[in-house]
């Protein structure tokens, strides 16, 4: 657990670093139009969904899924409200300059775009079996020996003796 706001700063950073390539291409494409516009920002949501799918996966190898959680919310909330709030300063806007509400969606969609990338890498992760409890389980079904013919739990193990069926009675002919 050394470290563990430097791995989130690093993420954080990290995902801040692409949202702002992604708006000065976009500032430097001066009078670019709305379709360039949208392009730019949803490569910037898959960039950074793919950030934070590389940084679920890789802290879900090595931490149990509580503490990959934990990190990948911070990372999630802390990277949203920079890129939301400082982010428009960067392509030549305000954060608010469109209405609060506005500001509201766009911090909505990029914490799901985010939350949607750390649950793929999570799940990869979990999916693959390297995460510690994917691994504890591997190494105890590795040191339990079972017999030789696995049955489920509360099932008998041999078979039930065959019924004997009831002799049939002879009948005789009656003489008369």
């Amino acid at each position: 657990m050394r470290n563990r706001w430097a791995r989130i700063g690093v993420v954080v950073a990290v995902l801040v670093v692409v949202n702002f390539a992604a708006r000065l291409v976009l500032r430097l494409a001066n009078g670019a139009s709305e379709d360039v516009e949208f392009t730019t920002a949803l490569t910037s949501l898959v960039g950074m969904g793919l950030v934070v799918a590389v940084a679920g996966f890789l802290t879900a190898r090595r931490y149990l899924l509580s503490v990959t959680a934990g990190d990948l919310f911070f990372d999630i909330l802390i990277a949203s409200l920079v890129v939301t709030v400082v982010g428009p300063f960067v392509s030549g806007g305000t954060p608010f300059g469109s209405g609060a509400g506005q500001w509201i969606i766009q911090l909505l969609v990029c914490v799901g775009a985010l939350v949607v990338g750390g649950a793929i890498g999570v799940l990869l992760a979990i999916a693959f079996g390297l995460d510690p409890k994917s691994r504890a389980w591997g190494a105890y079904a590795s040191q339990v020996k079972l017999p030789a013919k696995a049955t489920r739990p509360g099932k008998a193990t041999t078979k039930p003796a065959k019924k004997a069926q009831p002799a049939k009675k002879r009948t005789s002919a009656k003489r008369s």
